[in-house]
């Protein structure tokens, strides 16, 4: 009577191994299948032990699993399914099992396991998952076949346990790492594996409930078959950028004149312009609406911005210094005109707000990144806007567990206007200089893009994405994510 709903067990836990998420027609048999193993173990453990029956009634709850485990001389490891029965509030939460092993020994097992929650600490510990490492043995039991299988009770453990072993191997001296974590599928939390909000199924055959602060509206959206990321998000990034600049305007202003102040002037033309610089951020998110992320940066600029400016010669007139002997005239008064080469440099702080405009449809994804930034260096007399828009489309490629990579392609528009103060001193007598103000601007504001991100799970990802338009501009970024 036992071997078919093990069976089932198996097959639910090696789907959900194996598929970071479970096709939405199958998850209603799995949780049928886990629910009746374990009341069927239940049965079976009574047999045994006919106190059980009143044990997890009095409880808080229980929590049943299926789990297989492998040992090699060095390492092993094993996963499996379970569920959590509160008696508080007659809910199921459906739970992932893992377990890691370091340690002498060798050895295959497979078991099924009841643990008395007899606590609302623990009920909760299990309930929301959790991770502890241990230091132990395993029994020395010959694999010998279902028809023998051994069973015991772990009175003295921190939370009662019984174990059936179907199977087993001695391990010795294995340092072991246990993970329970909250099948969110079979549990029909509304959280999926996805970045943005992702349709998965037809509303009316799901009820999930979303029991998070953020975002608003989210029961509506899952309730017509959507799943949502985790609301909120941190992450550290990194970019590094380079593009080719055009100046749109000069003023300039000697000292000694109208006090230095700056006025426009024609008489210099510009070339080889360019900006390159490096920031590391750090990253605020949250999902305010299920298909609206709202975000804000801050980060320190790194960089460079290179000028090359010349003059005509026209600049002489009107300036008492130029009309000194030839000998004592300045470089700057030079009737063939002057060139010169300036490098500016741009450390400062980085301020971003902005939103994502983001949905999916099964395993593809649009996402319409749109952010305003403003530069302050203030060393550096220098301070920068710019204005980004980056829509990309992908797809989400399943891995094993919980774990997907993302990749995608798209185009970046990018607006940036850097404005530069400061003096020039070069061929100038007298300890004279001369004030000026350049305001640069971008050449090429659309470029290519493509990227990748390798999610852990979904509350761990990392990101890259590169970007250019031929070979004047070039950009690159990379992030880590952490989601809850």
């Amino acid at each position: 009577m036992r071997t078919p709903f093990l069976l089932t067990s198996f097959m639910a836990f090696f789907m959900t191994a194996c598929s970071s998420s479970i096709p939405y027609e199958e998850r209603e048999e799995i949780r049928q299948s886990i629910d009746d193993e374990s009341e069927q173990l239940i049965e079976e453990l009574a047999e045994v032990y006919p106190e059980i029956h009143a044990q997890l009634e009095q409880a808080e709850g229980y929590a049943t699993g299926v789990m297989s485990n492998i040992k090699v001389p060095l390492v092993g490891g094993g996963t499996g399914i379970g569920a959590v029965y509160s008696n508080v509030d007659d809910s199921t939460t459906y739970i992932d099992l893992y377990r890691y092993d370091v340690g002498a020994g060798i050895g295959l097992s497979s078991y099924r396991m009841i643990s008395v929650l007899d606590t609302p600490e623990n009920l909760e510990k299990f309930s929301e998952g959790f991770s502890e490492s241990s230091w132990g043995t395993d029994w020395n039991i010959s694999a010998s076949g279902i028809e023998t299988e051994q069973v015991y009770y772990l009175e003295d453990s921190e939370i009662p346990t019984y174990l059936v072993f179907e199977s087993s191997a001695s391990a010795v001296g294995s340092a072991r790492l246990m993970s329970v974590s909250v099948n969110e599928e079979l549990t029909e939390t509304g959280v999926g594996n996805a970045k943005f909000a992702n349709h998965e199924s037809v509303g009316d055959e799901s009820n999930p409930k979303w029991d998070r602060p953020l975002p608003f509206f989210a029961q509506d959206v899952v309730d017509q078959g959507f799943s949502l990321p985790l609301p909120f998000g941190i992450s550290i990034l990194y970019a590094e950028t380079k593009q080719d600049m055009t100046i749109s305007n000069l003023e300039a202003g000697f000292s000694g004149i109208n006090n230095g102040a700056t006025q426009p002037v024609e008489f210099i033309s510009f070339d080889n312009n360019y900006s390159h610089s490096q920031t590391p951020q750090l990253k605020l998110d949250a999902w305010i609406f299920p298909f609206m992320n709202v975000f804000a940066t801050v980060g320190k600029v790194n960089g460079m911005a290179h000028v090359e400016f010349e003059s005509d010669g026209s600049l002489v007139g009107g300036l008492d210094m130029c009309q000194r002997p030839e000998a004592l005239r300045p470089e700057i008064c030079n009737t063939d005109g002057w060139k010169h080469a300036l490098d500016v440099d741009l450390d400062g702080w980085n301020y971003t707000i902005g939103a994502t405009f983001a949905a999916g449809w099964q395993d593809y994804f649009l996402a319409i990144p749109v952010s305003v930034s403003y530069v302050d260096m203030k060393n550096a007399r220098a301070e920068e806007l710019v204005i980004s828009v980056s829509p990309r489309i992908g797809k989400q490629i399943p891995l094993k567990d919980t774990s997907s990579v993302d990749v995608y392609v798209g185009v970046s528009y990018l607006d940036s206007n850097l404005t530069i103060y400061g003096e020039h001193y070069g061929g100038l007598p007298d300890d004279k200089h001369i004030n000026y103000k350049i305001e640069q601007e971008n050449i090429d504001k659309w470029m290519g893009l493509v990227g990748a991100s390798y999610n852990f799970n979904r509350s761990w990802a990392i990101q890259a994405e590169y970007g250019q338009n031929g070979s004047d501009k070039r950009q690159f970024v990379s992030s880590l994510t952490h989601r809850f």
